[in-house]
């Protein structure tokens, strides 16, 4: 009882599983390596960090389905979706693991340059949960395998993480959802969080029009996904949402595209109304 108490609390991962923990486990001559995983997978709650970013997994009470790699917007904590939103509470009733990162200020490029702000660098990036964040979780929890479904979900920026992440790793997602999100940048020139990173567009047209342009790589796209946008956006316009979703149909025309506008802000109000409607289309697969 006293090592199960010492699991549920939050954990701290640098590069390999909590060794405390392991120790514990590993006392006990009864238990076998599958019976261990399967306990480290059972801590109802638990906060790693990785690299130097927190990350938060949480377990359902019932049997895990699938994991859900959650992405949060700009700047929003990685506890937002579950605090202003209904996906948390209703993904682990139907049976999901949560995977939920920090990700401050991110807009998940590919890489750092020159002309990215030096304050944001300290922030995670695409090549942070390629190389750092998903090959951990495979190694040490088990979470992330090819057995398993794996789901993605995200708004705002994390809507574009959504799609750059399904780009990147196709061979790990079954399947993925994105809100509100921005898939060509080259339409909003003068959009300070990408001048921040990538420097300005008329001096690096590559960094813009590259792997990190979503709409531009639409035909390496192979991740069914399920596309919303808010038809009185004001923060990031919905033809970002109907350009990618026309791009997909054309170079994927056998993918599963799922595209939904309706009513609505760049706000919880609109994105929590989502939130059974990408269940319902995780659960399709």
């Amino acid at each position: 009882m006293l090592v199960f108490a010492y699991i549920t609390t939050s954990c701290n991962a640098q590069n390999s599983p909590p060794k405390e923990i392991l120790r514990e486990l590993k006392k006990d001559k009864k238990n076998t390596e599958q019976e261990i995983t399967k306990k480290i997978k059972n801590i109802p709650f638990e906060t790693l960090e990785i690299e130097g970013h927190k990350v938060d997994i949480q377990n359902p009470d019932n049997e895990i389905i699938g994991n859900i790699l959650v992405l949060p917007g700009w700047d929003f904590p990685r506890t937002d979706w579950c605090k202003n939103s209904d996906l948390c509470k209703k993904a682990l009733a139907k049976g999901y693991r949560l995977i939920l990162p920090e990700m401050g200020r991110s807009i998940y490029s590919a890489d750092f340059y020159a002309e990215t702000l030096v304050d944001w660098k300290k922030f995670p990036n695409k090549k942070w949960v390629v190389e750092q964040l998903i090959p951990y979780l495979q190694k040490e929890r088990k979470i992330f395998i090819k057995k398993e479904k794996s789901f993605i979900v995200g708004l705002s920026t994390g809507g574009r993480g959504v799609a750059l992440l399904s780009l990147a790793l196709p061979e790990i997602w079954t399947a993925c959802a994105s809100l509100s999100g921005d898939f060509d940048q080259s339409l909003l020139p003068n959009d300070r969080l990408m001048i921040g990173y990538y420097g300005s567009y008329q001096k690096f047209k590559n960094r813009w029009l590259g792997e990190d342009n979503p709409l531009q790589q639409a035909k390496n796209f192979k991740t069914p996904i399920y596309l919303g946008h808010s038809k009185q956006d004001n923060i990031v316009p919905i033809n970002q949402t109907q350009l990618f979703y026309e791009a997909l149909k054309k170079n994927q025309p056998k993918l599963k595209v799922k595209l939904n506008l309706i009513d609505g802000g760049h706000d919880y109000k609109y994105w929590n109304k989502e939130v059974e409607n990408i269940l319902q289309f995780f659960g399709e697969f």
